[in-house]
C-alpha cells in the first residue's frame, strides 16, 4: 500500500476539517477576532486577524473577505476558519471590542474594500 500515512485514517475532506477545525480554535484562542463597533448606530464589522491578513465577515450574511471563502465556500465547500472563529467568538463573548464614530464607518468600508481587491488581485 503506498498511500500516504494519513489517508490510512482520513480522507482529504475529513483532514481538511480539521485542520480549518484547528486553525479556527487557535484564532479564537489568541483573540484574533475584534468587533467594530459604531457608535450611536451600533453597527457591527468583524474583523479576523489572520495569518496573512485581516479579514472582514459578517456572520449574519455569512461572508468572509478571504480568497477561501470566493474559492470554496461559494462553490459549496464548508466556511472559512475566518467565519467560523468569528461566530464561536460571538457564541463565547470572548471578542474585543473597538469603538468607533458612525462618521468613520463610510471611509471604514472603503479601506476594506480597498484591502480585499489588493487581496484577490494577488491570487
Amino acid at each position: 500500500m503506498n498511500r500516504p500515512y494519513l489517508h490510512t485514517f482520513y480522507t482529504a475532506d475529513q483532514a481538511n476539517k480539521l485542520v480549518v477545525q484547528s486553525r479556527m480554535e487557535y484564532t479564537v484562542r489568541q483573540g484574533s477576532v475584534k468587533q467594530m463597533l459604531f457608535l450611536p448606530s451600533g453597527k457591527k464589522l468583524w474583523v479576523v486577524i489572520g495569518r496573512d491578513n485581516e479579514y472582514w465577515t459578517d456572520p449574519e450574511l455569512g461572508f468572509c473577505s478571504c480568497k477561501d471563502f470566493y474559492f470554496t465556500t461559494l462553490s459549496g465547500g464548508q466556511d472559512c476558519y475566518h467565519l467560523k472563529s468569528v461566530r464561536k467568538t460571538i457564541q463565547q463573548r470572548g471578542f474585543t471590542a473597538i469603538e468607533f464614530d458612525d462618521s468613520d464607518y463610510t471611509q471604514l468600508l472603503q479601506a476594506v474594500a480597498d484591502d480585499n481587491i489588493s487581496v484577490l488581485g494577488r491570487s
